[in-house]
C-alpha cells in the first residue's frame, strides 16, 4: 500500500514528507473529489458487526451498477474518520453510525491519479480452495 501511495501522491507532485500538502490532497475526499454527487452509508447502532460485510457489499453492489450505466465512483473511507462534524453538518440521525462514503460521476481521465493501477496479489496467495 505504501508503493501506491507513493506512486499516487508522486503523480500529483507530492513528495513524500511534503504534511501540508498531503492533507490537501487528503481533504479532497471530503469534497468527493469535485464529484457532482456524494452519498454517504451509515448503519443502524443495533446492528452487529456482521452488518458491516453487508453494508460493504452493497457499495460494492452499487459501485458495479453504476459503472455498468456509464458513470464511475470512488470508495471513501475517510468520512468515517470525522464523524462527529459528518454527522453534524448532514443531520445523521444519533442511532447510525456513519461507515464511508461514494463519490459518483464521470471520472476525469486526464487526472494524473487516474491512471495508477493497484497491484493485485495472485488469488491463491489469500483464497485456499478445497474439493
Amino acid at each position: 500500500m505504501r508503493a501506491l501511495g507513493k506512486d499516487m501522491y508522486g503523480r500529483i507532485g507530492i513528495p513524500r514528507g511534503d504534511e501540508a500538502a498531503s492533507w490537501r490532497q487528503w481533504g479532497r475526499n471530503y469534497s468527493f473529489f469535485d464529484a457532482p454527487v456524494g452519498l454517504i452509508f451509515t448503519i443502524d447502532k443495533d446492528l452487529d458487526v456482521m452488518s458491516y460485510a453487508d453494508v460493504g457489499m452493497f457499495m460494492q453492489t452499487f459501485m458495479l451498477a453504476a459503472r455498468d450505466r456509464g458513470l464511475d465512483t470512488c470508495a471513501q473511507g475517510a468520512w468515517n474518520l470525522f464523524w462527529t462534524a459528518t454527522r453534524r453538518v448532514l443531520g445523521v440521525p444519533e442511532d447510525e453510525y456513519i461507515i464511508a462514503g461514494i463519490a459518483l460521476g464521470y471520472a476525469d481521465t486526464d487526472h494524473p491519479v487516474n491512471g495508477v493501477v493497484a497491484p493485485r496479489e495472485p488469488v491463491d496467495t489469500f483464497v485456499t480452495f478445497h474439493d
